[in-house]
């Protein structure tokens, strides 16, 4: 019977086994993942937010000797994410109440920020600018278009939420961010809305390099 969750990292909880049998590891997000490296160095600090059982993502930033530290809301999916990559720091959290007292190079939300709600989206873009060295890179997905609704997933139904696109630029620009990649419903990449923006406190946004 599929059961309706408000808080998605539950909602994961029930369905961490499935999830990670039916997640694909066909890599659609390499090109954007390429993108986020061409700005950083060998060994980097990256906060993977969401990150799942690790697949396919986490582990292709592994393989490229980045220092991956894996955040998830649900303690099944890190247990399976542990097994796999062992070494690995994995913490157990809410995005939306970080525990570290530190920057890091990079930042990657994808297909996770979207779970949160309009409020709780808004609030994310100043911790992000928190958690980020000055020139580090935000990578995060988003939909299309405002709005909110509801996924059938293994029997759980998982909470989606996205703003608009003027709004997410606005939030990047009022924190500091800087946007380098818009790209919307890049079919290539399963339809993902995704957003590469660097962080670049006092800078004006005709300054900002394009990828």
């Amino acid at each position: 019977m599929t059961s309706a969750h408000p808080e998605s990292g539950q909602a994961y909880e029930d369905i961490a086994d499935w999830f990670d049998r039916h997640r694909t590891r066909t890599l659609m997000e390499q090109p954007y993942l390429d993108l986020l490296l061409q700005h950083l160095e060998r060994g980097a600090a990256i906060l993977d937010l969401g990150c799942g059982t690790g697949e396919p993502i986490l582990r292709y930033l592994l393989e490229r000797s980045c220092a991956v530290t894996g955040v998830d809301a649900s303690a099944a999916m890190l247990a399976i994410a542990g097994k796999r990559f062992p070494g690995t720091p994995f913490v157990h959290a809410d995005m939306r109440s970080l525990p570290f007292g530190r920057g890091f190079d990079a930042i990657v939300a994808w297909h996770s920020l979207f779970h949160l709600p309009h409020d709780g989206q808004r609030a994310m873009f100043a911790r992000f600018a928190r958690h980020l060295h000055p020139c580090g890179i935000l990578m995060f997905t988003s939909g299309s278009a405002q709005g909110e609704t509801w996924s059938d997933n293994g029997g759980a139904l998982l909470y989606h939420a996205s703003l608009n696109s003027a709004e997410y630029r606005g939030l990047l620009e009022a924190n500091g961010f800087r946007v380098l990649r818009h790209t919307q419903d890049d079919a290539a990449c399963g339809g993902a809305t995704v957003w590469i923006a660097q962080y670049r406190p006092g800078e004006s946004d005709e300054t900002a390099p394009r990828l």
